[in-house]
């Protein structure tokens, strides 16, 4: 992090309703799935949490599945390289364009809150 400082990064996409966190590369090149924390793991998994806990379309009792993984028991959440899937529908149509953002806008505007949290540090602290 001293390196290659960053403050927050996200990255929408179309298909499961999910959100991931890093790493999404397994270590182990011939393994599908394969957990992958890092020592910011606690960092990661609570903005992955802020982000799922306040989008509607997670929220919601009636929400899609796309594939088989029920991510509800789960949080919403989970590790990206723990999870490969193809996605349902990578290109929604323009008339399916307000309601996604209805349902993901007050999940980006707390997601970018976290800015204020800051990651620890090896050497203690955290950075504010």
């Amino acid at each position: 992090m001293q390196r290659y400082p960053f403050v927050l990064s996200a990255n929408l996409h179309g298909g499961e309703l999910v959100v991931t966190y890093p790493f999404d590369m397994s270590r182990t090149y011939w393994k599908a799935q394969e957990l992958t924390p890092t020592p910011d793991d606690g960092v990661f998994r609570w903005l992955a949490t802020v982000y799922a806990t306040a989008n509607l379309a997670m929220a919601s009792g009636e929400r899609r599945r796309c594939h088989y993984d029920d991510f509800a028991r789960l949080g919403n959440i989970i590790n990206g390289a723990n999870w490969h899937t193809l996605s349902c529908d990578k290109f929604p149509h323009a008339s399916e364009l307000p309601e996604e953002w209805e349902n993901n806008r007050e999940s980006l505007l707390l997601f970018m809150e976290q800015v204020g949290r800051g990651a620890a540090r090896s050497g203690g602290g955290t950075q504010r």
